[in-house]
């Protein structure tokens, strides 16, 4: 009985959609790289695919579980770049050792985020007002740190160290990316953290109600500064990982990203007012979208239409989650005037 009713609860779930498109997606690429003499569907475009995943991952993670409060973070991939050219200065620069350059990179990253949630909660900005206007001051710190005064220009870094060589190059069983390990278990905790756990719950009635939640005896605003800080600690990993990855760090770093994570996070179910939407949609939107990518470069299609794609899929999810949030605001109101002329008939009688 309850695996029927899990079943049946499945069958209705915008998981099954996300997994369908997927399908197609598979399928149209897979017969499409076929008629040029092309292959798509074999181990080394999974993994490929897998591994694309990796940055965006930790971007997505971070704006996903801030989502789900109704709050966007649009600075997100500017701290991501400041969190790669910090630990490099830190190393190359500074001389510090790779745990204290890395603790000071990540709290410098929850620092930026604290700026935002008290932007939002204290001023009353805009989400997406704020993070736009904190990421400019953002990158003055980027010129701040990396500023040549020889060059009278930021530098581009090219470092390598034994850590950032270990994280960006050793494999698990000689083929999986321990890069992709560390996304996996991010995923897997951030899920359950989620899904499981009182806090997890906090979050989703925060993001359903605020004022609902307040009444409750929550804290609204509490959860809102967690989420800004860990949004940029996440997107400050992003920033660590790339950088590990390429041996290279700029300002210019996850700029082609911007929207990705919030894209991933949306097509994957969680709702631009919050309330709705899990970790596990986040991550089959990622798929989803570097499918697409992957599958339009074997077939050798331009490369300008992934980021064409990336715009419409933004506004499809804008457009569908706006109509979905209207009609759910709207039953509330139809069942009270329903009441209301049911006691008014009641009365007439």
């Amino acid at each position: 009985m309850g695996s029927e009713k899990g079943l049946s609860k499945f069958l209705k779930s915008k998981m099954l959609s996300l997994l369908i498109i997927l399908l197609i997606l598979v399928v149209i690429f897979s017969v499409w790289s076929a008629l040029i003499g092309k292959k798509f569907l074999n181990t080394d475009t999974l993994l490929s695919i897998i591994d694309m995943l990796v940055v965006t991952s930790f971007l997505a993670i971070g704006s996903g579980a801030l989502l789900l409060t109704g709050n966007i973070d649009l600075s997100t991939t500017t701290i991501g770049a400041t969190g790669g050219l910090l630990l490099v200065v830190s190393m190359k620069t500074w001389l510090l050792p790779w745990p204290v350059a890395l603790i000071l990179t990540l709290a410098v990253c929850a620092a930026f985020g604290v700026i935002n949630a008290v932007l939002v909660n204290e001023f009353n900005f805009q989400p997406f007002i704020a993070t736009m206007a904190t990421s400019s001051v953002f990158k003055g710190f980027q010129m701040f740190i990396s500023w040549d005064k020889a060059s009278q220009a930021a530098q581009n870094f090219s470092y390598s160290s034994p850590f950032t060589d270990f994280l960006g190059t050793y494999e698990v069983f000689g083929f999986i990316p321990i890069t992709v390990v560390l996304m996996i278990i991010a995923f897997l905790f951030y899920g359950i953290l989620l899904s499981k756990t009182k806090f997890g719950d906090t979050v989703y009635l925060v993001g359903g109600n605020p004022n609902a939640a307040r009444l409750s005896g929550l804290n609204p605003k509490k959860i809102s500064y967690i989420l800004f800080a860990n949004s940029a600690v996440m997107s400050g990993l992003a920033g660590v990982v790339l950088m590990a990855r390429t041996g290279q760090a700029n300002q210019l770093a996850l700029s082609n990203n911007m929207f990705t994570g919030l894209v991933a996070a949306m097509l994957g179910g969680i709702s631009f007012y919050g309330g709705n939407g899990g970790m596990g949609g986040v991550f089959v939107g990622l798929l989803i979208l570097n499918t697409f990518n992957k599958g339009m470069a074997i077939v050798n299609f331009d490369a300008y239409w992934s980021s064409v794609l990336t715009g419409v899929v933004l506004v499809i999810a804008l457009s569908l989650d706006f109509t979905k949030t209207k009609r759910l605001h709207k039953l509330p109101a139809r069942l009270k005037d329903a009441e209301k002329q049911h006691a008014a008939a009641g009365g007439s009688r």
